[in-house]
């Protein structure tokens, strides 16, 4: 889970200038008072005589040295710190403030290994000092150690009782430790603190609904809704989590109360008519559908998008099918000249494939508006898929009169009514430049089925090389393509090539769709031709089973018997086969 963002972040680089992370400015501060007492106990009180000069002290000495490595590391010479600062800790080895020194500028250097190591060293010697302990806790971050960083701040936190930062670091290195229910419970602390603090209640919301502790979720966006700013998005997200929890009536609610408030808050009604669909409440639907139509705070143009939304939906959920017809039948209802609408209830008519429903409405809408290329594009691809091939000529020729240009989707579809009415030199002609486009290469839809067309004239053509080809393209760019799988293995068979390859996506293809004939006769030939007869045998019967009017899988089990010596058998499925081809 990314770490929510109110909580501040951590020391990009060591060292840093934040609470429990001294900046080399405060060190060397901090570093000059220290110079001052720490070895004061070691000082000479031996009176100076006038006009003498007694030998500096050792204390002197390690005091002008200690200055002196502070004095390095605010310049940013580190190496010379780090030398001045191991002398004076072989002098005084129990020192903490130098062990600390000493790993600032070990840090500074960015070798974390040692700046850890002294740093560790230091809080042993001084428990008691936030400072060490805060840069220890960042040092840990740094190299990941986050339950040693979460060790460190729940320390500092005990330190400095009612103060948030520690707790708010303490949350970060739990949910880096992936330990949520830990950094649940800092936040429940923090909201102690404060129980109005807006940035704890989103963290606390958050990794409440990460956990599913949804009905807790709920108190938390009260609390905020009560509190915070920006109350439409809260309540929009209190009403999504009561509709998680299947709260359909105060689900309902919260979004009915907010569009009252606010009618053109356009996630609101989305939301409302997510719970009557999920809810399985057409009445509730219906009526809250007359609802957003009547208001005036929706435009016309936001009601189409809102149906284009419901229309991409339906495509992934089957339950908003019917939805989005009402839907669109409603916007038709009260505004029926818009060509456009009529081309989305066709879309939806062709989800549903209702293709004969779904070609009247893009006829209607071609009437209403001839301009729009998209119209006619889906009114060819209706037709084909009805096998209306004179309609869908006529259509083209239409087309490209109107569109002299031609698009690339107007050329895919006419190489498909060429390919589909037998004129599969032509269909490839067509097709070869437009694969070669780099347009089409930019859309992914379009140029998989120009190579997916273009593969079968190749395949009908004979050209196997050129086919496993764009088989291989094409499963590249759609690696679960079980259609392909089984052509590219099918080529591969007749080819005698990469015959372990063919078996491996043959089987594949069946493993997905198992009652598929096509795909069981294209294994028994692959195995056929890795002379395993027995097992094609096993296979290419069974996919005569499925469909036993299927002329190839008849030929295939003919070509097997013959291998295995069953001469009447495999004279009975020839002639089977050569009746299946002439019928």
């Amino acid at each position: 889970m990314n770490v929510p963002c109110s909580i501040r972040s951590r020391i990009a680089e060591l060292p840093a200038s934040r609470n429990y992370r001294v900046s080399f400015g405060s060190f060397l501060f901090t570093a000059l008072l220290a110079a001052l007492f720490f070895l004061s106990s070691c000082s000479s009180s031996v009176p100076v005589l006038s006009g003498s000069r007694e030998p500096d002290s050792l204390a002197e000495v390690s005091k002008r040295d200690f200055v002196s490595a502070s004095l390095q590391c605010a310049k940013g010479e580190y190496s010379g710190a780090v030398e001045r600062y191991g002398k004076l800790l072989k002098v005084q080895p129990e020192n903490a403030a130098i062990h600390y020194a000493l790993s600032k500028a070990w840090a500074g250097l960015g070798v974390l290994d040692s700046a850890r190591r002294y740093s560790e060293q230091s809080v042993v010697l001084n428990s008691g000092n936030k400072y060490y302990a805060g840069f220890l806790a960042a040092l840990a971050h740094q190299m990941h150690d986050y339950g040693r960083g979460a060790d460190l701040y729940r320390k500092l936190s005990v330190m400095e009782p009612g103060s948030a930062e520690p707790l708010s670091n303490l949350v970060v290195e739990y949910i880096l430790a992936d330990q949520p229910e830990k950094a649940l419970a800092v936040l429940q602390e923090m909201l102690a603190l404060d129980p109005k603090d807006e940035a704890t209640l989103i963290q606390m919301l958050l990794l409440q609904i990460k956990l599913t502790h949804y009905q807790d979720a709920i108190g938390t966006l009260t609390a905020l809704v009560r509190h915070g700013d920006g109350k439409d998005k809260l309540r929009l997200t209190l009403g999504e989590l009561y509709l998680q929890t299947k709260q359909y009536d105060l689900s309902s609610r919260t979004f009915r109360e907010l569009l009252k408030e606010n009618p053109g808050f356009i996630p609101g009604w989305l939301a409302l008519f997510e719970v009557s669909v999920q809810s399985g409440n057409h009445p509730a639907f219906l009526d809250d559908l007359n609802r957003f139509f009547d208001t005036n705070q929706v435009s016309l143009r936001q009601k189409i998008d809102f149906a284009r939304l419901f229309l991409v939906r339906s495509s992934r959920e089957s339950s908003f099918s019917e939805p989005t017809l009402v839907m669109i039948d409603e916007i038709i209802r009260r505004h029926p000249g818009i060509g456009h609408v009529y081309a989305l209830r066709g879309i939806a008519y062709m989800q549903k494939q209702d293709v004969a429903a779904a070609a009247i409405d893009f006829r209607r809408a071609l009437l209403l508006e001839p301009g729009a290329v998209e119209i006619w594009e889906e009114f060819i691809t209706a037709s084909l898929i009805q096998k209306e091939f004179l309609e869908a000529g006529k259509a083209l020729l239409k087309a490209k009169k109107r569109f002299p240009a031609m698009t690339l989707r107007l050329k895919v579809l006419e190489s498909e009514l060429l390919f589909q009415t037998g004129k599969i030199k032509k269909a490839a002609l067509l097709l070869e430049p437009v694969v070669r486009s780099k347009q089409a290469q930019k859309e992914k839809k379009l140029y998989l089925q120009a190579c997916t067309t273009l593969a079968f004239c190749y395949d009908a053509l004979g050209y196997g090389e050129k086919s496993i080809s764009l088989y291989e393209t094409i499963l590249l760019l759609v690696p679960d393509n079980i259609l392909m799988m089984n052509n590219l293995a099918y080529v591969l068979a007749q080819q005698g090539k990469e015959l372990p390859l063919a078996r491996e996506l043959a089987m594949k293809a069946v493993a997905a769709e198992p009652a598929n004939a096509g795909y069981l006769d294209t294994l028994g030939w692959v195995l056929f031709r890795m002379g395993e007869y027995q097992h094609a045998r096993e296979v290419l019967e069974k996919a005569m089973e499925l469909n036993p009017f299927e002329a190839e899988i008849a030929g295939h089990l003919g070509h097997v018997y013959e291998k295995l010596g069953n001469t009447v058998k495999s004279l009975e499925m020839k002639e089977k086969s050569r009746h299946l081809k002439a019928k």
